[in-house]
């Protein structure tokens, strides 16, 4: 039983890989036609055309053709010499598109398979079969119409290529399925030849046509402009009537116009007189009422004005009596403040020669400290510009766009703050002007009362003041010696007892450098001349000091005078004018 069935499954296998291998040679060998493509086969069974079918190829038995069947367009050109001739012997240019294919049936599939072999499906291959079938008919049926019937019939010339057509495309098995005319226009004048007969007969036909066209083409233009200028003529004349109208109207109105305004000028003569005298009247008797009213304002102007005067009078003897009392009070100031600035100036000049000697040993710690101070700042500096660099990159964009806020607020409020600063400015200005006028005048009062001897002494005072920035100036060179050395060679060889002597003239060690330093300034004479009059030589400390001393004297008495004069003035005057 096994074995029996194992035969069975044998058998069965066999059978179905039998019809496997027939189904794969079977598809492989079957091909089928298609709605555009017709097949022909030929060999072993002879031609059969396929077109909406299959077929069974076998190769080695079969040949296999396809053929096909969708519409080729083919485009004929006749241009220039080439162009058609017409019955009137005329030359045409004529573009022409036919559209063919192959006649969907099984002899013309046979017939245009056998006339083009494989190249019935090439386009070129169709046009270089039919091209000289297709311009035969183009000439034959342009033979037989001449170009102005070709031109206003274009659909009979169309007609008449396809019926001479049909016969010669039915034979390669081909259907012509419509014709187009793209371009028709006639040939230019130098493809004609003068030397042909089509060619003489069509270029007298051309030239007799176009002169006769120009000829009433130029008859047109000329009747067109004899009309034209007629017309102008006749407009010209009418507007000369129209306008010559017009001028009379409008002299007639500019006659009416100046009737009526003489009139209305009479009239409005008559009114404006009668208007004149009223007014005259009106202002006669305006004239003698305000007479009597500025008589009566003038009298009450008068006696506020005696009354304002007596006002005015008493008041200013009361303020020339007050200012007097503060002018004499003030130079009495004047003199006190200027003996105790006399005492204070000979202190000043003391003091100062004992800073001399320390400020040359002030120098040089000074120099070392400024150099370690530089160099410590310049580290100071080059580390703190690495920083800002770093933290500047980092915040740059953030900083930027607060600061383009910024500055946008800004400006508002620092236009406005601009606009109340000016005014407030101003009104300080003008404030301060009149308070310093004010003060400048009772200063020019009391200085005129001050004697000869009191403005010296402010002349003085002035100098003593202005003398410290004057010698600063002057000895700026010194400030370019780095340092001073003194050799004293005093009782070397024995001379002490001599120097001595003469030192006790020339005075001691400090004095002579401080003497030596004073030279090396600019300006000397001026400067020694300056201090001359304050009663100073300028040549050495000890002049400087004894001439302050010297002058203290005079100063004192200078400020005894002072308290003198102001008695004296008070005394005198007595009390001011009432």
């Amino acid at each position: 039983m096994p074995a029996q069935l194992l035969n069975v499954l044998i058998y069965a296998g066999i059978v179905l890989f039998a019809l496997v291998v027939i189904g794969i040679i079977l598809t492989r060998l079957y091909r089928r036609a298609t709605k555009d493509v017709a097949l022909i086969r030929t060999g072993f069974g002879g031609e059969k055309v396929v077109l909406n079918g299959g077929i069974m190829v076998i190769p080695v038995l079969h040949e296999l053709m396809q053929v096909r069947l969708t519409t080729v367009k083919l485009e004929v050109s006749r241009l220039n010499k080439d162009a058609l001739i017409t019955l009137d012997k005329l030359r045409v240019d004529v573009v022409g598109l036919f559209h063919i294919k192959v006649k969907p049936d099984a002899e013309s599939i046979a017939a245009a398979a056998q006339t083009l072999g494989d190249s019935v499906n090439s386009p070129d291959a169709v046009k270089s079969l039919l091209d000289g079938k297709l311009v035969s008919a183009l000439r034959s049926v342009a033979a037989t119409m001449t170009m102005e019937h070709l031109h206003a019939n274009r659909a009979d010339f169309i007609q008449k290529v396809q019926e001479a057509l049909m016969t010669d495309l039915d034979m390669n098995g081909f259907q012509l399925e419509s014709v187009s005319i793209t371009h028709f226009d006639q040939t230019a004048f130098e493809h004609f030849n003068e030397n042909n007969a089509f060619d003489a007969e069509g270029l007298t036909v051309l030239t007799r046509t176009i002169e006769e066209r120009k000829k009433i083409r130029n008859d047109i233009v000329a009747t067109n402009r004899v009309e034209i200028e007629q017309r102008n003529l006749d407009a010209n004349n009418q507007s000369l009537e129209i306008a010559q109208a017009a001028e009379q109207a409008r002299l007639t109105q500019e006659q009416t116009l100046s009737a009526r305004r003489a009139e209305q000028a009479t009239a409005i003569a008559t009114a404006e007189a009668e208007q004149t005298r009223l007014a005259e009247i009106a202002r006669i008797t305006a004239g003698q009422a305000q007479t009597v009213a500025q008589t009566e304002a003038d009298k009450v102007i008068q006696t506020a004005t005696i009354a304002r005067d007596g006002a005015i009078q008493t008041a200013t003897i009361e303020r020339d009596r007050t200012i007097e009392i503060a002018r004499i009070t003030t130079a009495v100031q004047t003199a006190q403040k200027s003996e105790e600035e006399s005492t204070a100036t000979a202190a000043a000049n003391e003091a100062r020669a004992l800073a001399v000697r320390a400020e040359e040993s002030v120098a040089t710690a000074k120099a070392t400290e400024i150099a370690n101070r530089n160099k410590n700042v310049a580290v100071i500096a080059a580390t703190q510009r690495a920083q800002e660099e770093a933290v500047g990159i980092t915040v740059a964009a953030t900083a930027e766009k607060e600061a383009a806020e910024a500055r946008a607020s800004a400006l508002r409020t620092e236009a406005t703050a601009e606009a109340d600063a000016e005014k407030a400015r101003a009104e300080g200005r003008e404030a301060a002007f009149k308070v310093d006028a004010a003060g400048q005048a009772s200063l020019n009062e009391a200085t005129n009362l001050l004697s000869d001897s009191q403005t010296a002494l402010l002349i003085r005072r002035a100098m003593l003041e202005a003398l410290p920035a004057i010698i600063a100036a002057a000895s700026k060179p010194m400030e370019n010696i780095d340092k001073i050395s003194i050799l004293d060679a005093r009782g070397l060889h024995g001379d002490s007892g001599s120097d001595g002597a003469s030192g006790g003239g020339q005075g001691n060690l400090a004095d002579a450098a401080v003497a030596a330093a004073m030279r090396y300034r600019v300006g000397g004479p001026l400067i020694d001349g300056l201090m001359a009059e304050l009663g100073m030589t300028g040549s050495s400390l000890n002049g400087m000091l004894a001439g302050s001393s010297a002058d203290a004297a005079p100063a004192r008495a200078s400020s005894n005078d002072a308290h003198k004069h102001s008695a004296s003035l008070n005394g005198g005057r007595g009390n001011p004018p009432a």
